[in-house]
């Protein structure tokens, strides 16, 4: 659904060699008596051949985004000094899953676009994206790469797509109203039971200081729920002979919709509970919640530097796992760099190069040193992001966790956060609009005293497949 956005990466200027091969000359010569021999033609020489010109096309921004614009035209220039050969242009369309079919059937897409976790199967289906498994196979920093992060454009055993930065659903807890009420922390292995045990304990009706706090409105409410499904071991759809079947209808979603009416029968919600995404991590940073979800930093960087909560007063949990030892699965998504495939060979293997220049580069962490340094000055706290494009066992990352411990104005994440989450990508094929039928759902949930949970999760099933998942067309 969201995930925050990576620092803008620098590059550093290499000077680029270019050889010049030469061809000698040789005579062949006669011995006498033999008969005379004619002398041979020097070989003419082999003429260096031209750098060959590409053109490529960049996905810029809006005119309105002057500072983007700017940075990317830094980038472009920086790129050039190394690839002199390629001319750049800009299109400023960012990706709509309603409108990549036309560009692609009008031959008007840009040569690299950015796109969401949730279109990787779908636009390999379609063939909208081109397979760089070759590119990244010789790239010298393919085995850097985070497995989990690249995942949802990984497609039986082809590489699509480039992350650029990502998330996997957590619970972000207020330790200090735990503190407030003399309860202990849940475990970080925890599970349903133990969060509701919790939410019961810090809930506070009186006080407006809600135990849980999920997103009840808009598209947010099914992303929230998708991950209790999964944690419950069921999922959204599968491929049935080319076909989209939804199978959300099932044990475990139901499951997942009695933990929700249990959360709201017992009044462990907010009273207010028709919340988007921005009111719920702002009701959290408010004090008006112990615990809430979302993805990747974000709501530790709302209640930091927004609410004024203190960086140990908040602790990141991965979501709980359905019974004690169960995996703690969360929706995984974020933004991928794709390629498309109506580009020829030679602009496909330079978008490529564009695409990861400056990853893995000292100027990144360079830039996030100045990024910290400068939320210091302004008594801020820097929220690092706790999954990234490269594995944090790589070189690279090992340096930017040494730079990170310099520091004190930095959020740490308890490292059983990370041992323990278990990311699930989200649903292939028209993510958006499941979400948001699950919301009706949800709402119904919340609002209605008796509501019967199998005939509305069978419904909202019935909803999805005739009228979105049997129009999609897997090619």
């Amino acid at each position: 659904m969201r995930a925050k956005k990576a620092s803008t990466m620098s590059a550093i200027a290499l000077t680029v060699l270019i050889a010049g091969c030469s061809s000698g000359n040789g005579t062949s010569s006669t011995t006498s008596p033999a008969p005379a021999v004619k002398e041979s033609t020097p070989a003419a020489a082999t003429a260096t051949p031209a750098p060959k010109k590409v053109t490529i096309t960049a996905q810029s921004f809006k005119a309105d985004q002057k500072e983007k614009n700017d940075q990317l035209d830094q980038r472009i220039a920086r790129f050039k000094t190394k690839f002199p050969t390629v001319d750049f242009k800009k299109d400023d369309w960012q990706y709509n899953p309603l409108e990549i079919g036309i560009k692609m059937a009008s031959n008007s897409a840009p040569t690299e676009y950015t796109t969401y976790a949730t279109e990787g199967k779908v636009l390999v289906d379609k063939k909208w994206v081109a397979d760089i498994t070759d590119s990244m196979s010789s790239w010298s920093h393919a085995k850097d790469m985070n497995d989990l992060l690249s995942k949802p454009f990984v497609v039986n055993g082809k590489t699509y797509g480039v992350p650029i930065d990502g998330y996997v659903m957590t619970i972000t807890l207020n330790k200090k109203l735990f503190k407030d009420k003399g309860v202990d922390l849940p475990p970080m292995d925890w599970t349903w039971d133990d969060l509701l045990a919790a939410a019961r304990k810090i809930n506070d009706p009186a006080k407006g200081i809600a135990g849980f706090i999920p997103m009840g409105k808009g598209p947010e409410a099914g992303w929230n729920w998708t991950n209790f499904l999964y944690a419950a071991g069921g999922d959204v759809q599968k491929l049935d002979n080319g076909k989209v079947v939804g199978v959300f209808n099932s044990d475990a979603g139901l499951q997942a919709l009695e933990f929700y009416k249990k959360l709201k029968d017992e009044n462990l919600i907010p009273q207010n509970w028709a919340l988007g995404y921005g009111d719920a991590l702002n009701a959290f940073a408010q004090g008006r919640g112990a615990m809430v979800m979302c993805g990747s930093g974000n709501a530790a960087d709302t209640a930091i530097n927004e609410g004024g909560i203190s960086k140990d007063d908040l602790v990141v949990y991965p979501m709980p796992s359905f019974t004690k030892g169960g995996k703690h699965t969360g929706v995984l998504g974020g933004n991928y760099r794709v390629i498309n495939p109506k580009s020829d060979k030679d602009q496909q293997e330079m978008a490529f190069k564009w695409i990861t220049d400056e990853y893995f580069t000292d100027d990144f962490l360079n830039s996030t040193k100045k990024e910290i340094e400068d939320r210091k000055g302004k008594n801020r706290v820097y929220i690092p992001q706790p999954i990234n494009y490269w594995k944090d066992s790589s070189d690279f990352g090992k340096k930017y966790t040494d730079l990170l411990t310099k520091y004190d104005n930095v959020f740490k994440y308890d490292p059983q956060l990370l041992a323990l989450w278990d990311g699930k990508p989200e649903a292939q094929y028209e993510a958006q609009k499941y979400y948001t039928e699950m919301a009706n759902v949800i709402q119904k949930v919340f609002t209605t005293k008796d509501v019967d949970l199998k005939k509305a999760l069978s419904e909202a099933a019935t909803k999805v497949q005739t009228e979105t998942f049997d129009k999609v067309k897997v090619e």
